[in-house]
């Protein structure tokens, strides 16, 4: 069985990949005539860390091969070359360098905010419902192979159309906030939160049974309730779904159970948890 490397290691082999680069560069660049100029290789490795591992890392780099840069040409260039040229070639250097790494830097930045933006709902901060189903599936096949226990929320918001409609948008999204706040108070940090609709929320809750999960949703009920005791009056229903690990059913199809469940909630008057066990 393989086991994945760890980030710590993942780096090291990057470094000594970058070391092993940067000493290629320094060789070919000292044994060509002085009329062919290759320290412009220099930046591959240096960019490559900046990328992977930071600005840290790459300015750190980028220092290191200036000063072979500057070693090269002490035997590259004519004797004559005054030490402030010498300077000024590597000053010029490191200034586009570091244009480069300040670009990539940036670029990363974007990125990440780009895949944070893919897979939060940017009202609550929850996970959208795309991820949320893509994390329940992965949950679904760990468990099933280390036969481990699963639970599943499904919050829905009582009338929560009659708080739109008397109070208006602003002060609907202002409770939906409020209760993924709330849903986060009331849960573990492992446990994993997303909005799988309008009012609707979701929790996925590892390694946990269904009578902790469901004192968890119990807990989340009288939370909601309690946090919303002035105007709008809000509540939930939830249906809880446990022991998922023994069922071969689909994220959609578990997703499916715990909304039936959610609604069976509400059937019995609102405000309440029912748990059903698959």
């Amino acid at each position: 069985m393989r086991f994945p490397a760890s980030p710590s290691l993942r780096r090291a082999l990057r470094l000594v990949a970058a070391i092993v680069l940067v000493g290629i560069a320094y060789w070919v660049n000292d044994h060509t005539p002085p009329t062919v100029r290759l320290g412009i290789l220099y930046t591959v490795p240096v960019l490559l860390l900046t990328w992977h591992d930071g600005l840290t890392w790459g300015i750190a780099f980028a220092a290191g091969t200036s000063l072979l840069r500057y070693m090269t040409a002490l035997d590259q260039m004519p004797p004559d070359t005054s030490v402030a040229i010498r300077i000024v070639n590597e000053g010029a250097y490191l200034i586009v360098l570091g244009v480069a790494m300040a670009g990539l830097a940036q670029l990363q930045r974007t990125q990440t905010e780009l895949e944070r933006l893919a897979t939060l709902d940017p009202l609550t901060g929850a996970l959208n419902a795309s991820s949320f189903v893509e994390r329940l599936a992965h949950e679904l096949e760990r468990i099933r192979r280390y036969s481990r226990p699963l639970a599943l929320l499904y919050l829905d918001l009582d009338d929560f159309k009659v708080v739109n409609d008397r109070h208006g948008h602003q002060t609907g999204d202002a409770v939906l906030r409020l209760v993924a706040n709330a849903v986060r108070r009331a849960v573990r940090q492992s446990d994993i939160v997303g909005r799988l609709g309008g009012d609707e929320f979701g929790v996925l809750m590892p390694e946990t049974d269904g009578a902790v999960a469901e004192a968890a949703a119990s807990r989340l009920v009288s939370e909601i309730r309690a946090v919303f005791q002035g105007t709008p009056s809000v509540t939930a229903s939830i249906g809880l779904v446990s022991t998922i690990s023994v069922t071969s059913l689909g994220a959609e199809d578990v997703l499916r159970r715990a909304d039936e469940a959610m609604y069976a909630a509400k059937r019995s008057g609102k405000d309440r948890v029912v748990r059903v066990a698959i």
